[in-house]
């Protein structure tokens, strides 16, 4: 058994042998690729010589091979090829991608930085190395770039980067800027816009199709692209490597509510020297597309167009953005709008705003100098005509003159012109663009200029004015004025403002006045005649800023300030007249105290004094009633007198007869007896007393008749009848 075994031996051996150098020709003839990675395969016999420079060999020449083994069972042919290595598949990221550089190939053009793509997609993504090679893949680093995957990229012939995509954030506006392609236009401060790069992310075409190195005006909107950029060697290097373009983040243009953007272009065609805004075009999307702007003739400058609220992705290096804030015209307000931009208004043009001026103020000066010569003429005490009235208003002094030189010139022209628009604009808010229009707010309410000593705005201090007299006086005065909004334009034509108006011709004007009127006068005849006086100012102010389209409201002179030494005198005078009226006052009081008794007393009897007026009244016309009575009687007495009167005389004719036979016969006392008895016989007059005390035993009958008759002939001796008799006694 042992002589068998012993017999085996070699042949074991030689088995051994074989099995091992089969082993290792077959590890050598027969290669597995893993599935995640590549062989790289070298010639070593039998084969042609590479050309200088080359690296990698195809068509059977001597050296590392172009072509690679990929994952998989592979026959080599051993020994005259051999597996060099094994490398790991180049693997790119979701956010990233791959940047190769060519280390064989044909040398690249001069100027240029990065290797075109000859070879296009012949060699599949650098994939296939050989197509690479043989379709005139050039040296340098590619403009093509690896998407995200697992790619067998030969390490001897590329070497790969890996760069991180790029994002653009929200608000955020990406600015490119290209390390090569072709020279800028002349003239141009930015590339121009190719189409077919998406977004730069095809470098091959920004370059094929002419892209211009230096800034670009397209930019990147907010996203995530896989540009060339900046990248870094997969081995784990530090080293950075520069890309074909660098992209900068900037701020998105964002305008805010009540706000607006003015723009300024920074490229484009030259600006007209005549122009101050550029000439608009269309098409470029709130100045978005850049292209679009340049490409249609935008030209640097201010532009007309601008940016109401809201985002924009604008080219920060193209157009410079002013913000600004709308402009608000607030109620009692118009917007003057001063154009620069429009037609330049021609000779002819000027002439007839001029003329259309000039005859409206005429028309209104000469309105305004008969109504206020008609108001001065009712307050003149001197005997002036209305015409040497109104001459006085017209008349200026040289300094007023001064102020008054071209009045009448106006620059405000139609709409469509350069110039003062003579349109206003009313209340509200507005988006102007203050680079093409310039607007003016003037107030059209009442405004009100004060010389007082007060702190309140538009102030000055109080006139110092010296009057005829010689007395310096302290004039308070206060102005109220206005600006009609179809005047508007023409006031800031002549003058430019409210605030130039107040401190440039109003006040020097007004101080003038009041000065020359102030000097005309008397210190106390002043203060006297102070509405006068205002009046008159009021006339001469508002004649002057008519030429200056303002309507004067009123003139008011709020105080007079005369000198101490002057109000002390006067305020004697006015003690010593005020003491002589209060006498003369105290004395017409009295006067009136006993008026007032009088009348008093005449209301206390009116109602006696009332009923006598009517009983006058009555008696008057009861008189006047017996006078007709008396005239209707007086025929009938007129009638029957003579025949009563004839009567009578006979019938005393015959009684004096009777009479002096009595007196013959009885004598006359015993006619009188028997008279006075048949008296009282007829009228049944007591005579006698009830009760009757003698002194005496006489006969006392007889004198108590005697008495009687004495009596009754002493009243017939007066004409009057006997006491209880009714008959008439004529006395003869």
């Amino acid at each position: 058994m042992s002589d068998t075994f012993f017999n085996l031996v070699p042949y074991f051996v030689v088995g051994v042998i074989l099995f091992v150098f089969l082993v290792i020709v077959l590890s050598k003839v027969l290669v597995n690729v893993g599935a995640r990675e590549i062989a790289i395969k070298e010639r070593q016999y039998f084969g042609a010589k590479m050309p200088p420079g080359r690296v990698v060999a195809t068509e059977g020449e001597v050296g590392i091979q172009a072509d690679v083994l990929k994952p998989g069972l592979h026959f080599i042919r051993y020994p005259f090829e051999r597996v060099v290595r094994k490398v790991p598949l180049i693997e790119i990221g979701a956010d990233e991608l791959g940047i190769i550089e060519a280390i064989d190939g044909e040398p690249m053009s001069p100027g240029r930085i990065f290797a075109p793509d000859r070879a296009e997609n012949a060699h599949n993504n650098f994939q296939d190395p050989i197509a690479f090679i043989k379709r005139g893949g050039v040296k340098g680093i590619q403009l093509r770039t690896l998407p995200p995957g697992l790619w067998p990229i030969h390490p001897y012939l590329f070497r790969v980067s890996v760069a991180k995509v790029t994002v653009i954030p929200q608000g955020k506006v990406g600015i490119v800027m290209s390390a090569d392609g072709d020279q800028l236009d002349s003239g141009r401060l930015h590339g121009k816009a190719i189409e077919g790069h998406r977004n730069f992310q095809d470098a091959e075409q920004y370059i094929a199709r002419g892209g211009q190195k230096g800034p670009q005006v397209e930019v990147l909107t907010p996203g995530t692209y896989r540009i060339l950029t900046q990248s870094v060697p997969l081995e784990g290097g530090t080293e950075i490597k520069p890309g074909l373009f660098t992209i900068r983040l900037y701020d998105a243009t964002v305008i805010n509510e009540n706000g607006i953007g003015l723009v300024e272009a920074l490229d484009g065609k030259p600006l007209d020297p005549r122009d101050y805004v550029a000439t608009p075009v269309e098409g470029h999307d709130n100045f978005q597309d850049s292209n679009k702007f340049i490409s249609r003739g935008g030209q640097r400058g201010p532009q007309k167009d601008i940016l109401l609220p809201g985002t924009y992705y604008i080219n920060p290096l193209v157009f410079k953005v002013i913000p600004e804030t709308a402009k608000e015209v607030k109620p009692g307000e118009v917007a003057v709008i001063v154009s620069n931009v429009g037609k330049d208004p021609s000779e002819e043009i000027r002439r007839q705003m001029a003329n259309k001026v000039r005859e409206r103020m005429e028309r209104e000066e000469q309105q305004h100098v008969s109504d206020a010569a008609a108001r001065l003429d009712k307050l003149d005490n001197e005997s002036r005509s209305m015409t040497e009235i109104q001459e006085d208003l017209m008349s200026t002094d040289p300094a007023d003159r001064r102020l008054d030189e071209g009045a009448h010139e106006a620059y405000v022209v139609p709409e469509g012109y350069r110039g003062i628009q003579e349109t206003v604009v009313g209340p509200g808010r507005y988006y102007i663009n203050t680079l093409a229009v310039s607007p003016i707010v003037i107030p059209t309410t009442n405004q009100t200029v004060e010389w007082t000593a007060g702190e309140v705005v538009n102030t000055f201090n109080p006139f110092e004015v010296i009057s005829k007299d010689g007395f310096t006086m302290q004039l308070e005065v206060r102005v109220v004025f206005r600006v009609k909004p179809e005047d508007a334009p023409f006031m800031v034509a002549k003058i430019g403002g409210i605030d130039r108006l107040i401190q440039n011709v109003m006040h020097p004007l007004i101080d003038s006045i009041f000065r020359n009127q102030a000097s005309e006068s008397s210190a106390m005849a002043y203060l006297q005649n102070r509405h006068e006086e205002q009046e008159r100012a009021e006339a001469r102010v508002r004649a002057h800023l008519l030429k200056y389209h303002v309507d004067v409201v009123n003139v008011l002179i709020c105080h007079i300030h005369l000198p101490e030494e002057l109000m002390k005198t006067q305020t004697e005078k006015v003690l010593a007249e005020q003491r002589q009226n209060m006498y003369d006052a105290q004395r017409e009081a009295e006067e009136k105290r006993i008026q007032l008794a009088r009348i008093s007393a005449q209301a206390d009897n009116q109602k006696d004094l009332m009923a006598a007026t009517v009983g006058v009244e009555i008696a008057g016309k009861r008189s006047e009633q017996r006078k007709a009575e008396a005239d209707g009687e007086a025929h009938y007495i007129l009638a029957t007198g003579k025949a009563e009167a004839e009567k009578v005389r006979l019938m005393g004719e015959a009684q004096g007869v009777a009479y002096h036979e009595q007196v013959n016969a009885l004598g006359a006392q015993g006619v009188a007896l028997i008279e006075t008895l048949k008296v009282i016989g007829e009228k049944n007059v007591r005579i006698t007393p009830d009760v009757m005390a003698s002194g005496g035993s006489g006969d006392g009958a007889g004198n108590i008749g005697t008495l009687l008759l004495l009596n009754l002939f002493k009243d017939r001796l007066n004409g009057e009848p006997a006491a209880g008799s009714g008959a008439k006694v004529p006395v003869k």
